[in-house]
């Protein structure tokens, strides 16, 4: 942008000195020709005169023609830069999305994944922290009916993230989680539904185990970027 005005600086400013020189030159001839004494010398004098005049202003207009193409060609190439930029920008929009580091919303499914309410059940011991594997079978087939984001518990699912059984909780990027299971879906709704509800599918299974399922869809989930770091300690892209 400095350049451009640059430019655009010394392109006025020859302008304003090609007419000062043309004003300058016409007086400085027209001077000399009403003081002269010789008519014929007088004419030479002017043509002269007027044949650097002419000189004078064909190279100054092929300067600013010069300077016009040069700032032309910097407005194309800062175009071009603005384009190349916008791009990059929407790709690296693309990326983020996809691996989980924007919030997003769209319509889904809300399940609520919790402990047996029925005592009887409660008895035997029964807790849904050491069926982690429940839990990843149902994120997966949420992912195979096509979820473009899943959370639990406030946690985004990413590539790294583990779900597994720490102690009295569930380890999710992590972080201890325990239940209820508040899990959120976004993509098709009938299509994730379905995915989960299907008979002998993995709701069903829980269900039968005593579990308690809770599944609603909706028109707006929202859904939290991922808030951890990724580190590289040891993968290296290769070239």
């Amino acid at each position: 942008m400095k350049t451009k005005n640059q430019n655009l600086l010394l392109i006025g400013t020859i302008s304003v000195i090609l007419g000062m020189v043309i004003s300058l030159q016409f007086r400085t001839v027209q001077e000399d020709f009403l003081e002269g004494s010789n008519p014929l010398i007088r004419a030479q004098e002017l043509n002269a005169a007027y044949s650097r005049l002419v000189s004078q202003r064909d190279e100054l207009l092929t300067e600013i023609a010069a300077l016009e193409a040069q700032l032309k060609s910097i407005e194309e190439n800062a175009s071009n830069e603005s384009v190349i930029i916008r791009n990059l920008n929407e790709e690296l929009q693309r990326y983020k999305l996809m691996g989980g580091f924007l919030d997003v919303e769209g319509p889904g499914i809300q399940m609520i994944l919790d402990n047996p309410v029925d005592e009887d059940i409660l008895k035997e011991d029964i807790n849904i922290i050491y069926e982690y594997d429940l839990i990843n079978l149902l994120v997966n087939e949420l992912n195979a009916a096509g979820a473009e984001a899943v959370e639990i518990n406030d946690q985004r699912i990413i590539a790294t993230t583990e779900i597994r059984t720490a102690g009295n909780s569930v380890s999710i990027n992590q972080l201890p989680q325990y239940p209820p299971f508040v899990i959120k879906a976004i993509g098709n709704p009938d299509t994730l539904d379905g995915a989960v509800s299907q008979i002998f599918g993995i709701v069903s299974t829980m269900r039968d185990q005593g579990y308690f399922v809770e599944i609603k869809k909706a028109e707006k989930i929202s859904i939290k970027k991922y808030q951890g770091v990724i580190g590289f300690d040891f993968a290296q892209p290769v070239k």
